[in-house]
């Protein structure tokens, strides 16, 4: 599950990478809000960018490198 790239946390975030073509995939925790999640995996579903699930919103945030949970995050080639 670990790639290459950086991870670039958040909703607004994620979405201006996927809108911009950046993003390469997506990390959604578990337990993040369902609307959430069905939101962006339409939204990365149409950019064609493959989504993964993470075990929880305090792993992805480890994962992140960031001392907050995070619900989403995109990983970038750079």
């Amino acid at each position: 599950m670990e790639g290459k790239g950086r991870l670039v946390p958040g909703m607004r975030q994620v979405q201006r990478l996927l809108n911009a073509g950046q993003a390469e995939r997506i990390l959604l925790a578990q337990d993040a809000d369902k609307r959430l999640l069905e939101s962006l995996t339409k939204a990365a579903q149409a950019a064609g960018v493959p989504v993964e699930s993470c075990e929880s919103m305090a792993v992805l945030g480890r994962r992140c490198r960031i001392a907050v949970p995070c619900a989403v995050a995109a990983e970038t080639a750079d």
